[in-house]
């Protein structure tokens, strides 16, 4: 069974922020044109070969991404845990076999492909995709998500609340991953790193029953 955040829709009507950038939600497949669009906006910067093909992972996958003049400059896709592509691509690397039969798979959520334009690599693009995701995940009933990332954006996810809760892993080809995890509704965890997502914190209670479980079930963490 897929979870909330795997069948959300597209947002009809994007939410403002007051700067010129808009937060929408686009539900598995759904995205289309304007997320390949960004992808290959980013394939230009960097000098790749053209070529923006989904993935196996793009049709179950739900995209919270940031419009500014109706075209995206950033997205972050999420997949719940029980996605059959993300288990058998991630699985082992993210360790979910722990959090099996404890937490039901709809609370779990994993993060995967981050893109964003050079030019909006600042504070507000990011505040306003995380604090949609966090909206998002949080009103889907999910207790944790996770990533794996670059060593290089460790400092990025950690301001907003994520820690290591396994040690670095060595990809084949040796390009080395972080595994990260927040535990949503940890208004401690928030408040401790000043994470701009405190003020949506709902159900604190809920944030310290999940940490105290994580703690104790990867003590990298302790």
């Amino acid at each position: 069974m897929y979870s909330a955040v795997s069948s959300a829709a597209v947002s009809p009507f994007p939410s403002s922020t007051g700067t010129g950038l808009q937060a929408a939600r686009f539900g598995p497949g759904q995205g289309g044109a304007a997320l390949r669009a960004l992808r290959q906006r980013l394939r230009d910067e960097q000098g790749e070969p053209v070529g923006v093909e989904d993935d196996a992972l793009e049709m179950s996958a739900t995209t919270v991404a940031v419009v500014e003049g109706g075209q995206a400059v950033a997205a972050l896709r999420l997949h719940a845990a029980d996605t059959p592509p993300l288990r058998r691509d991630l699985g082992t690397l993210l360790h979910l076999e722990r959090f099996a039969g404890i937490w039901p798979a709809e609370t779990i959520v994993v993060g995967s492909r981050l893109n964003v334009l050079a030019d909006y690599r600042i504070r507000p693009v990011m505040d306003t995709m995380l604090r949609e995701t966090y909206r998002l995940v949080r009103d889907s009933g999910v207790r944790f998500g996770l990533i794996n990332c670059a060593p290089e954006l460790q400092a990025l996810f950690a301001f907003y609340g994520f820690h290591e809760y396994l040690p670095p892993a060595i990809l084949p080809g040796g390009n080395a991953v972080l595994r990260m995890a927040l535990v949503c509704e940890y208004a401690t965890g928030f408040r401790a790193c000043g994470s701009p997502l405190l003020d949506l914190v709902q159900q604190p209670e809920l944030g310290q029953a999940g940490h105290a479980w994580l703690v104790q079930a990867f003590p990298m963490l302790g």
